[in-house]
């Protein structure tokens, strides 16, 4: 178990005339193609400044890297996951952009996430070729011969003045359910704290000294309530397990020896690191999208060869890289502008106007219902269903372009139609009341939710079109090819016929809001909760 020492012990470490170096991390995550400079509507919807962007995480990153050879220091820039996945620039040529850019920008190290994985596995270890940088993932292996794939692996081991540093790599086991399991045939995701222990065990063995994990499982926003899961089966005698991945609450919690975590996945940003109160584990994570970067300072004794406190340079871990108080490097910002040039041809034709913003949140949002609403009118069918994670951003009051579009949903997926009975419809819509993602946003139906029901009885007054459900009656259903292929816990879709709508969800939407001209937020809450029995 390593402890952070208090500031009075320190003070005596210092007295007494022992070494300390220094090891200043930079991190990035769920970058999702965001090297082209973004309004932070999210901070400000109708007058937004602008935020982030490649050339402004290159400069911050060169000055870091000034100082820190200045001052006799070392620097690493690190990326936990999910690179690529969510811009034109980013999509281009299913990652290539973003490679060259972090190619250029001089990463030292990253680690696979779940996004990595859209286009195939395939198409992420092509991705690992091109870096040059190691990518270490140490639970995603060759499901025949149990062997991690070329180029990418377990770990890194780096020496900082005799001290040894292991970094090892994780990718969320989640990865099934979040990707078509046909693109990810012929490979599996090993169970995340076995895989753990497994690799603390060898890399102490070749002699490291500090373990940090740069690992896209995940840091929740609410560690506490994880924290009492565990505590709660502790104190009855028994093994906290659970039937998907563990996030980094709960693995710091049943594995110990790790001094530092560089997370990824849940796009929450944090002032300062997170500490586990069982292991004193570190744990830092940035925003999403490239709207800024993560720094931390890491204090180590060479005599001891232990991680001996940290500080935060900027005064908080994060750092938003809004452009009034940054600049970008120029000649980083002329090769983005290239990239974006090509990838964003035609992108700013304005096709409508929002009155207001149209926001998306964690329930049921107007994004949702407005998407679901597209999807039902360039098919005609009676039921739509989106799922709540591909969509990514609100639309901001104001003209939408097909970018801001592509903003809000920018994993590239076709629609598909299945023709359901009332009662097989109503069988897929109950699946979706358990849960794990698969909370829905849904187009032409409303209904009541009974959470006090068990699982498959929790709808109750289900009108369609205004009407009642006919349980004989036949339906017809469109959803996303995300769903369509039973990921997030919808397998119940696997046991229906899907025809394909001939039209892709950017299409869909594209024609419906370019159909309004003008549109305005739908605040009417499609399905109600009800706590409790009446």
């Amino acid at each position: 178990m390593r402890i952070l020492l208090p500031v009075l012990l320190l003070a005596l470490i210092a007295a007494a005339g022992a070494d300390t170096i220094y090891l200043n991390i930079l991190h990035t995550n769920d970058i999702h193609g965001g090297i082209v400079p973004r309004e932070a509507t999210f901070m400000n919807p109708d007058f937004p400044p602008m935020i982030g962007g490649g050339a402004y995480i290159c400069s911050y990153v060169n000055r870091v890297r000034e100082e820190c050879s200045e001052n006799g220091e070392y620097c690493l820039l690190i990326d936990a996951g999910d690179i690529y996945q969510g811009t034109p620039t980013g999509n281009y040529e299913t990652g290539e952009f973003i490679m060259e850019w972090m190619n250029a920008a001089g990463y030292d190290m990253m680690t696979l996430g779940n996004h990595d994985f859209d286009d195939g596995t395939w198409n992420a270890l092509d991705l690992c070729e091109q870096a040059d940088f190691p990518v270490v993932c140490a639970n995603f292996v060759d499901s025949a011969t149990g062997e991690i794939p070329y180029p990418v692996i377990p770990y890194e081991i780096i020496d900082y003045d005799g001290v040894s540093i292991a970094f090892i790599g994780l990718v969320t086991t989640d990865t099934y359910g979040l990707v078509t399991p046909e693109l990810l045939e012929d490979y599996i995701f090993l169970n995340e704290v076995e895989c753990t222990e497994r690799y603390i065990e060898e890399v102490e063995e070749q002699g490291a000294d500090i373990i940090i994990l740069v690992s896209h499982l995940g840091q929740p926003g609410d560690p506490d309530k994880y924290l009492d899961r565990v505590y709660e089966a502790w104190n009855a005698g028994e093994e906290y397990t659970k039937d998907f991945c563990m996030n980094h609450a709960e693995l710091t919690c049943l594995v110990p020896g790790i001094d530092l975590i560089v997370s990824g996945h849940t796009h929450l940003g944090f002032a300062e690191p997170w500490v586990s109160p069982v292991n004193h584990t570190l744990v830092v994570q940035g925003y999403a999208n490239g709207t800024g970067i993560g720094r931390i300072r890491l204090e180590i004794d060479t005599d001891t060869k232990t991680l001996i406190g940290y500080d935060l340079p900027e005064g908080e871990e994060y750092i938003s890289l809004l452009h009034d108080e940054f600049w970008p490097d120029p000649e980083i910002a002329e090769m983005i502008e290239g990239f974006r040039s090509i990838a964003e041809a035609g992108m700013d034709q304005v096709l409508a106007e929002a009155v207001e913003q149209i926001p998306r949140g964690n329930a049921e949002h107007p994004m949702g219902r407005l998407i679901a609403d597209a999807m039902l009118f360039s098919t005609d069918a009676d039921v739509a269903l989106m799922n709540r994670g591909g969509i990514r951003a609100a639309i901001p009051r104001g003209p939408i372009t097909q970018r801001v579009i592509y903003q809000a949903i920018p994993f590239e997926e076709d629609l598909f139609v299945l023709e359901l009975t009332g009662a097989e419809l109503k069988e897929i819509l109950e699946t979706g009341m358990q849960g794990r993602r698969r909370d829905m946003e849904i187009g032409g139906l409303t209904a009541d939710r009974n959470q006090a029901m068990p699982d498959g009885e929790k709808i109750e007054n289900m009108l369609i079109g205004g009407e009642p459900l006919d349980l004989e009656r036949t339906y017809q259903f469109v959803t996303s090819g995300y769903l369509a292929q039973g990921n997030v816990g919808y397998d119940i879709m696997l046991e229906h016929e899907v025809v394909p709508a001939n039209i892709s969800l950017m299409e869909a939407v594209t024609a419906y809001i370019a159909e309004l001209g003008e549109i305005e937020a739908d605040n009417q809450i499609r399905i109600i909760w009800i706590e409790e029995p009446r």
